[in-house]
Parts: C-alpha cells; structure tokens; sequence
C-alpha cells in the first residue's frame, strides 16, 4: 500500500463566544463568519454562494431552507440537521468515530468539522495535514471513486479519500480509514498511512486496501485487475498481523525488498511474491502445493493462515 504525508485534527470548530444576545434572534438571519455562530446555532454554507453562510438553530435546517432564511420558523424543521449527521457523499459519516489528526482543523476519515457541502482535503502545502476546501461543492458534484484515477484532477477524490501519486501506478484515490467498519465490505483497513518529512507515520490516519480479490500471491504474483502495477499481496502482510487467507491487488512500488534482505512488516514492504517475518524477507508458499521452497526449506503457515505460508 502506498505511504505519504498526512494529520488530522479534531473538531474545534468554533463553537461560540458568548458575547451574542440570541433573545429574538431570526432563525437563518445572521450571518456567519469563519463558521461562527452562538451557542445553539450552526453555521450553514448557503448553496452556490461560495463560503456565505447564516446561523441555524441546531436540528432545525434542511437543503430546502437555503435562501429562506429570512423566516422565523425553517420550512422544515422535522428534517435532520444538515451536515451534523450524513449528507451523502458529504460527512460527517454515521458511525464514524472523529480522532485528532496533527495539526488539521477537519477529521479526513469522518469528514467532520467542515460546513455544509465542503470536504476534509489535505492541504497541498504541508501533504501532511488536513483543511476544509475553500469553496462549497454540490450535491450533483461528480467525484472520483476510491482505487480509481485521479491523474486528471487531485482535488476530485471523494469525500474521504486522498489522490495519491506513485511512479509505477499512477495516481489512485485511496479511502482513509481507523478500522475496517470506515471501508467497503470487500476491503481492509491496512496499516499504511501518510508519512511527514521525518519519514515518520502520521497519527490515527490509515488506508483501506484496494477490493479483496481471487489471486496467488506465490511466485509471480501476477493479477487480473486493470490497474497497472499492481501485484498480488498477502492481505494479512499488509494488516497488524489479522489471521486472513485473504490477498489484494496493491501497487508493487511498496514492496521492494528482496528475499533475504531486511524489512518491515507493518507495513510489509518485501516485493511481491514474498513477505515479511522475523525483520526478513521470505518466499511465500502455498501450503496444499509440496515442494513450494527451495531444498531445505519447509513452508510454514504464517498469521495462522490456512493457506499459506513463509518458506524458512
């Protein structure tokens, strides 16, 4: 799995100063400013104005409000507040549990902490952090899916992703993820991340693996998907060592150690075919298939794995 340079922060979204008289104070009337509304009320981007907001009592605006916000009682207060629970594909994402990420002011992996259709972005001048984008999206916007090419624009990812760029294959979206509940059904939370100027992983921010798929990843480790330079992988070599006869397709510029050599293992980074155990790099092997290693050598199952194993 490719590795970058990444943080998130917590919600410290402005949450107010109690300076504001709200007695009489019109539901949508005010304007909001840095996201900044009194106690009791949330800032809301108006639809297609940019960064323009007004405050709304908490629990009482819906999409159909924006433009009405003259009127003292919304046009539909039993709607759920917008972007304070899911706004498809905008967050913040049910379920999702927001943890601090160095030095941003959004949570990328819940979309939290951002107005009314705007996403957690990295910040292109730190590749490390995370910010809420400028301008206010739509609802129709047209974004691109994860494992998918953002080559053509890498602010397009979706809501939850991150354009990541690699020599060998190209630039994909990659889903941000904490645990496998924030990835589709067919994917893993990895133990990659993005990594700041000391080489060093970034906090509580991980990404989902490329789908689960049928391949072999002994020998060659050839695949079957589309996506060029991807090989197959050991999924349980590219987790925190999760008992799994599962394998991915992942981008082969990750895994460059060859066997015998010094590696890691979370991530594993020994070129495809092999894997890490022991701080070195092995041939994997297929244990229903006899004499998988070299002379000398037995296959031994690894990660508990029912299926393969590490040549020693």
């Amino acid at each position: 799995m490719r590795q970058t340079n990444a943080i998130a922060l917590g919600l410290a979204a402005g949450a107010l100063v109690a300076c504001y008289n709200t007695n009489g104070l019109t539901n949508g009337g005010l304007r909001c400013t840095d996201g900044k509304c009194p106690t009791g009320y949330s800032c809301q981007i108006d639809q297609g104005s940019g960064s323009t907001g007004h405050c709304w009592k908490d629990g009482t605006y819906s999409v159909s409000d924006a433009g009405n916000q003259d009127t003292t009682t919304p046009t539909s207060d039993s709607n759920p507040p917008a972007c304070t629970v899911a706004t498809p594909p905008f967050g913040p994402f049910v379920s999702c549990v927001d943890e601090a990420v160095p030095n941003s002011t959004c949570d990328p992996v819940c979309q939290s902490g951002c107005s009314c259709f705007h996403r957690c972005v990295i910040d292109e001048q730190t590749n490390t952090s995370f910010k809420c984008e400028a301008t206010a999206q739509s609802v129709t916007t047209t974004f691109v899916a994860p494992m998918h090419s953002c080559a053509a624009d890498t602010t397009r990812c979706e809501p939850g992703s991150v354009c990541i760029a690699d020599a060998t294959c190209g630039h994909l979206c990659y889903k941000t993820c904490r645990g496998d509940k924030d990835c589709a059904a067919n994917s893993r939370c990895t133990s990659s991340s993005i990594l700041d100027s000391n080489h060093v992983a970034v906090k509580n921010l991980f990404f989902c693996s490329p789908p689960i798929e049928s391949c072999s990843p002994v020998g060659a480790a050839t695949c079957n998907t589309g996506i060029s330079g991807l090989k197959c992988v050991f999924l349980a070599g590219l987790t925190t060592g999760v008992s799994n006869d599962a394998t991915v397709c992942d981008c082969s510029s990750q895994h460059t150690k060859l066997v015998g050599e010094k590696c890691t293992s979370v991530p594993d980074n020994c070129q495809p075919g092999s894997l890490c155990f022991g701080g070195t790099c092995h041939s994997v092997c297929s244990l229903a298939v006899a004499g998988g290693c070299s002379t000398g050598s037995a296959c031994t199952a690894i990660y508990g794995s029912s299926t393969y194993g590490y040549c020693r």
